[in-house]
């Protein structure tokens, strides 16, 4: 074997992922078929073949491989990548300049042929993906573009955008320690977070009208208030910005006053109850919110769980213009059941002016892991290292929470 990617919906970085595809290039395909369906996490083989082989895995995950020849590898990957509707776009572009595009290549229809023809024609030799979109005029388009959604247009015109690597976040914020329902105290959390090479950190525990969640009231939160400037002066090559996931009450107030907030560093301000409120009255009280002064960001905006709660009843275009009116951040809250705000949003909100914060909503030291997840959601949104806040150096937030 020489060549291997996942692709499908978790190549382009899908919330939701049903199944995994896989695409290889080898010289032996059988082999690697063979030694494919043998893997000790196989729990069915649904199907064996010499290009394509189906199993279910022990965790109950369908996975396909399909194993083709090194000069079909670009070809089969990015059509295996899809999204089905950014493939049919290629497709009717590559006809429209004389071309046929499948799995197997792109080539140049044969003279006197039509476009829907059984013969194929000349090949165009592409090597990479790069090569396949540059043969078609195209800039190149990154896997978590490819919805169909305006990235051909965009491409057409030079204008795909660099998006936001994971190695470019500098810390990140909302995260929890065992002062509320965290399970992981301050110190492992910050020691966590400086091990993976984040610069900072921010605490946010949850307020005292998240009771359900150990909520902290206005005395334990001056608590740990110092508890982090304890922590910063005893490790001076991290730091720790003290402040509250602080809940959004049924009325658009917040659980803490202004007085206890202007003491943090910033503010989570977050939907935890009421949440079949109308669409009307959730907007109108997450913008009443938002208008607060010592609000800093938005914590997952529409309350979703995938797979288990659908999101409350709220505005989001008037959400993301109330953004760009107050500098409120919009968080978006990686945590694997969460990914909100969704990433169909975020170039809206990009083109609007409003920024992003990926925070992984950590309540131990295992889900900062979830930071890359939400790094590839923000790619999806076609966000730049520009548009995501905690890409920001830790002198340049300290002035930017200043404000």
């Amino acid at each position: 074997m020489t060549q291997l990617s996942v692709a499908g919906s978790l190549r382009r970085g899908k919330e939701i992922v049903k199944d995994l595809d896989l695409v290889a290039s080898s010289r032996k395909p059988q082999e690697v078929m063979d030694y494919f369906v043998s893997l000790p996490w196989v729990k069915t083989v649904v199907n064996h073949g010499p290009t394509k082989s189906s199993v279910i895995l022990k965790t109950g995950i369908a996975v396909d491989l399909r194993v083709v020849s090194d000069q079909e590898f670009p070809y089969a990957l990015h059509h295996f990548t899809g999204s089905k509707e950014h493939n049919v776009a290629m497709r009717q572009r590559a006809i429209a300049q004389g071309k046929k595009m499948s799995e197997w290549g792109l080539f140049e229809i044969a003279p006197g042929k039509k476009s829907g023809s059984d013969e194929e024609g000349k090949l165009i030799p592409c090597r990479t993906e790069q090569e396949l979109f540059a043969a078609l005029g195209l800039q190149y388009i990154p896997p978590e573009l490819r919805e169909n959604m305006g990235e051909i247009e965009a491409a057409e015109k030079g204008q795909i955008p660099r998006l936001v690597d994971w190695t470019q976040l500098k810390g990140t914020f909302h995260c929890h320690t065992t002062a509320s329902d965290g399970k992981n105290s301050l110190a492992e959390m910050a020691g966590e977070a400086h091990e993976l090479g984040l610069d900072y950190l921010g605490i946010a525990d949850h307020s005292k009208s998240s009771f359900q969640a150990n909520g902290l009231d206005e005395l334990r939160l001056m608590e740990q208030i110092e508890q982090i400037k304890q922590y910063n002066a005893k490790h001076p090559g991290f730091h720790v910005f003290a402040g509250s996931e602080v809940d959004i009450l049924k009325d658009g107030r917040l659980d803490f006053s202004d007085a206890v907030m202007a003491k943090l560093d910033y503010v989570v301000a977050s939907v935890h109850n009421a949440m079949s409120q109308d669409e009307e009255t959730m907007t109108a009280r997450v913008i009443r919110a938002m208008e607060n002064e010592y609000v800093t960001m938005l914590g997952h905006s529409t309350g979703r769980l995938l797979l288990q709660r659908e999101p409350y009843k709220i505005n989001l275009e008037k959400i993301i213009d109330c953004a760009a009116r107050t500098g409120t951040w919009i968080e978006l809250n990686c945590s694997n059941w969460r990914m909100d705000m969704d990433w169909r949003w975020w170039h809206r909100a990009r083109d609007k002016g409003v920024k992003c914060v990926i925070n992984p909503d950590a309540h131990r030291v295992a889900q900062f892991a979830m930071l890359r997840h939400g790094v590839t959601m923000a790619r999806k949104g076609w966000l730049r290292k520009e548009d995501v806040m905690n890409t920001m150096p830790l002198e340049a937030m300290r002035k930017e929470l200043g404000k």
